[in-house]
């Protein structure tokens, strides 16, 4: 099998970025029109997004009508993925972790990998304990607005990427509520937010 063929890849259309997907469900995404000649495509390895037609899996797999194909709804020709979109990588780093989170602020919907969920708790913790820091040498102890202004502004994204994170479990965002059951249910929630994400496409993207 080839490395283009055993690849996991990700692509754009109207409704948003899907992946990872498998090359023989990505053959079937082709055949249904779904992934079309102008679809941006990525896989790890690639620095880039590309146009399926202009992509590697296109050698071995055939566009319906000839390379051309059509352009998908919503995408002007050239097929140029919506503004910021990234590689699903780019969230796999500390800083892309961070960057990502920030920018989805409050998206619920989609998924997030293991390495954006878990390097954005590292965010959070250090930030935390950096403000609580500041605040004890410049107010004194029992005065927290440093602390409490960034615990704050990181609630809403928080959530969102706890939310996203099972959904890449292919788990609605509901079971978050388990938070409240101490001890049990936050030790079935590292359990869910340490599990690796489901292959291919689920109900969440």
């Amino acid at each position: 099998m080839s490395h283009t063929a055993a690849a996991q890849w990700h692509y754009i259309d109207a409704t948003g970025q899907h992946g990872p997907v498998p090359a023989a469900q990505m053959a079937a995404l082709v055949r249904a029109g779904t992934v079309r000649a102008d679809t941006m495509v990525w896989t790890p390895g690639m620095a880039d997004w590309l146009p399926f037609a202009r992509s590697p899996l296109a050698r071995d797999i055939p566009l319906p009508g000839g390379p051309q194909g059509y352009a998908p709804s919503g995408y002007p020709p050239g097929g140029y993925p919506p503004s910021g979109a990234a590689s699903p990588a780019a969230a796999d780093s500390f800083q892309g972790a961070i960057r990502t989170c920030l920018t989805k602020y409050a998206t619920f919907a989609g998924r997030a990998r293991r390495p954006e969920f878990w390097w954005f708790v590292l965010f959070s913790v250090l930030g935390g304990l950096g403000t609580a820091v500041i605040d004890m040498a410049v107010f004194g102890p029992g005065i927290s607005p440093l602390n409490g202004t960034f615990h704050l502004a990181m609630l809403v994204p928080g959530l969102a990427v706890v939310a996203r994170r099972l959904h890449d479990t292919d788990r609605t965002g509901w079971w978050m509520l388990l938070w409240f059951v101490p001890v049990v249910g936050w030790i079935v929630l590292i359990v869910f937010w340490a599990q690796r994400g489901t292959q291919g496409p689920n109900r969440f993207g």
